[in-house]
């Protein structure tokens, strides 16, 4: 079977959830699947070498087995592309590419390939989407964001760069798309997809859980010293609430599972947050996490209060304003440790995606 390609329109459309699910469900028809990320942007340190997180992901979450260079053979580490336009040879990543999914391809039936971002992404060091995904000969699913113009309009663009280079697509899968109007959506997208010439495979609806971040992504990525509640570290956060205002105004901002942002110094904000909204609100995990901003450590006797009811604080250097910004700039990626998650990507792919028909067309292309 041909390797299958899955692009998405932008970042974060939920690539990963789809090749999750799809990896999955394509297991359970009997393929042995293997996974590859020929070109990574994000990536981290892993046996040795610099490797594309959602590979150690794919690993981990399949057990796989394939050497992590293979399944991430170009990493695009700081300085890569300024060097690539001042020194341009495509031949040897080519190479690289070529030669990983070799292997990969020789030790499974499928390989599931996932590109980076939308189709053009990589076109200035000469491997796009669209380049690699011919250079492997592999048809394409493009996967876009729920909702109708905009949707259609991003598919559009994809597929123009996608035919220059002579790839198939196979379809689109519709994701991220809001419950109540599924119906409508799908039914207009699918319509104006076959105006396109290519199809809808599936419309996967909106799930909030799969979007969640971890207290402990949020220490790591800001940069923050863990004071206390380690134990519950990976409290996932549902919402996030500035906590500037006056401590008698704090609770009625906090809702189940809440990230409480609010500057070190100010204990009254801290304490009414752990201690009256339980109470006022009903709720049974109101605080999920406390992000104190500033620098400012509050007295030993709070933290011990704070880590007799297992809330994870976490101390930023920045201010209030700055470590806000940067929490709402953050996108959080599935890991191999976010089995829930995993799960639920599979349950989405599994009911909303007809996969033996899929499998029928990858077949066709053998």
């Amino acid at each position: 079977m041909k390797p299958l390609y899955i692009s998405a329109t932008l970042q974060d459309c939920g690539k990963t959830t789809a090749i999750v699910g799809l990896m999955e469900a394509l297991r359970k028809s009997g393929y042995d699947v293997g996974y590859m990320k020929p070109v990574g942007q994000r990536y981290v340190l892993y046996e040795g070498a610099n490797v594309d997180e959602d590979a150690v992901l794919a690993r981990h979450a399949f057990h796989l087995v394939d050497s992590p260079v293979d399944m991430s053979p170009i990493a695009v580490e700081r300085g890569f592309t300024e060097r690539y336009i001042f020194h341009r040879d495509p031949k040897p990543l080519e190479k690289r590419i070529l030669e990983s999914a070799g292997r990969l391809r020789a030790a499974h039936h499928c390989l599931i390939v996932e590109g980076t971002g939308h189709a053009g992404v990589g076109s200035c060091f000469d491997l796009s989407n669209a380049r690699v995904a011919h250079l492997l000969g592999a048809p394409v699913i493009i996967i876009t964001e729920g909702g109708i113009g905009r949707a259609i309009d991003e598919v559009a663009l994809s597929l123009s760069l996608f035919r220059k280079h002579h790839v198939q697509v196979l379809g689109v899968i519709l994701n991220k798309t809001w419950p109540q109007k599924l119906e409508k959506i799908q039914r207009a997208v699918a319509t104006g997809l076959a105006h396109l010439g290519t199809r809808l495979l599936g419309v996967i609806p909106f799930r909030a859980q799969l979007g969640y971040p971890r207290m402990e992504q949020i220490a790591v990525e800001l940069g923050g010293k863990v004071l206390c509640g380690n134990q519950n570290i990976g409290n996932p956060i549902e919402h996030t609430v500035v906590a500037a205002m006056a401590p008698q105004h704090v609770c009625s901002y906090i809702r189940q599972n809440t990230l409480v942002i609010t500057p070190g110094d100010r204990i009254d904000n801290v304490l009414i947050s752990i201690t009256a909204c339980p109470i006022e609100r009903g709720l049974t995990r109101p605080v999920t996490g406390i992000l104190l901003t500033g620098g400012f450590e509050p007295p030993a006797s709070i933290l011990t209060l704070i880590e007799s009811i297992g809330i994870p604080v976490v101390l930023c250097q920045d201010d209030t304003y700055t470590v806000a910004a940067r929490l709402n700039e953050m996108r959080f990626k599935i890991r191999p440790e976010d089995t829930d998650k995993i799960e639920a990507a599979k349950e989405l792919i599994r009911e909303n995606v007809n996969v033996p028909d899929l499998v029928a067309r990858l077949a066709d292309n053998m």
